[in-house]
């Protein structure tokens, strides 16, 4: 009998052990089995700019991460925002100092010169009041073959403020150099 109650507090230590290995990712937050698609309108400040749209989803990740692809492409699905992410972060609350670097190609405003465009990101995610808050800058430089040119980061980030309640969820961007108009907000499930 004393051998079956050591294996028996044995096996509840173990279990106890793995319980609490549990990662702080896999704690429940409003957007875990979620993809969360927000756009919005940007409205510059000054003249002759255009109003434009913009976005971003975010998503956790089947490996517990919580990615953010940013832009207005559609509707992503899982598989896609895996390959295409532009930040993520490991766990709920989460700050990335540097993301990977991306390429782009575009033209130099006014002097219709060809560019390469290297940008990466950083920021936080945290969840407030139940409310997700992301922070995000972007920092960018140009790749030429005879000088880069450094264009530096955002001077503040751009925060996004999501709440979900059940199906509907609703959305806040406060953005550095214009403001946000129209916004919609969108969830559907992580697949």
């Amino acid at each position: 009998m004393g051998r079956n109650i050591t294996f028996a507090l044995s096996a509840l230590c173990w279990a106890g052990g793995t319980l609490a290995a549990v990662p702080a990712a896999a704690a429940q937050t409003p957007i875990d089995g979620r993809i969360v698609r927000v756009v919005y309108q940007v409205v510059p400040e000054g003249s002759g700019s255009r109003d434009a749209t913009w976005g971003f989803h975010l998503t956790h990740m089947q490996d517990g991460r919580y990615c953010v692809r940013l832009g207005n492409p559609g509707r992503l699905s899982l598989a896609v925002i895996a390959k295409v992410a532009d930040i993520c972060f490991d766990a709920i609350p989460g700050r990335v100092e540097r993301s990977h670097e991306q390429a782009s190609q575009g033209y130099w405003e006014g002097t219709g010169r060809r560019i390469t465009l290297i940008s990466f990101h950083k920021g936080s995610i945290a969840l407030s009041e139940g409310r997700v808050v992301l922070e995000i800058i972007t920092c960018s430089r140009v790749e030429d073959a005879k000088q880069p040119e450094d264009l530096g980061c955002g001077r503040r980030p751009v925060r996004y403020f999501i709440d979900m309640k059940g199906q509907g969820c609703s959305a806040e961007a406060v953005l550095s150099r214009a403001r946000a108009g129209t916004t919609t907000c969108e969830h559907y499930p992580a697949r």
